[in-house]
């Protein structure tokens, strides 16, 4: 399984990893009833291969992620995030969370006839920082 890491730097100078971490498909994880994936790491360079943490993903009934967090290669957390869904599973809010768990960012999605209309991002003390709109154009 190929793992890709993008690296995108975000608001106020912060820096986000975005990589497959739920690198389950949806229906593996349906079919199979998967609720969460955790996944180690035997690192014989640094660690002399003592099995760290390196990620865990929580699943919902329908499959979605929940929550992902990413450890460093010491097992330490290093990315905390939470996802909510309405019924008819669009992701309507992403909240990030610092290693301490306190609210790092917040965003939140709304839609409309089931196509992303507003992405909302507000910083760790509710302050909204960012409101992009998509406008669709149709034939």
């Amino acid at each position: 399984m190929k793992a890709t890491t993008y690296i995108v730097f975000g608001l106020l100078g912060l820096c986000f990893s975005i990589q497959p971490l739920h690198a389950q498909k949806k229906k593996a994880v349906l079919e199979k009833h998967i609720r969460s994936v955790t996944v180690y790491n035997e690192d014989y360079e640094k660690n002399n291969g003592r099995q760290v943490k390196d990620s865990y993903t929580r699943y919902d009934d329908d499959g979605n992620v929940l929550e992902e967090i990413e450890y460093d290669e010491y097992g330490k957390e290093k990315k905390h995030e939470l996802y909510e869904y309405d019924a008819e599973g669009n992701k309507i809010k992403e909240t990030h969370l610092t290693p301490k768990g306190t609210k790092a960012l917040v965003i939140e999605y709304k839609y409309e006839n089931g196509l992303k209309k507003e992405k909302i991002v507000y910083n760790g003390s509710g302050k909204m920082i960012l409101r992009k709109k998509y406008i669709y154009e149709y034939k």
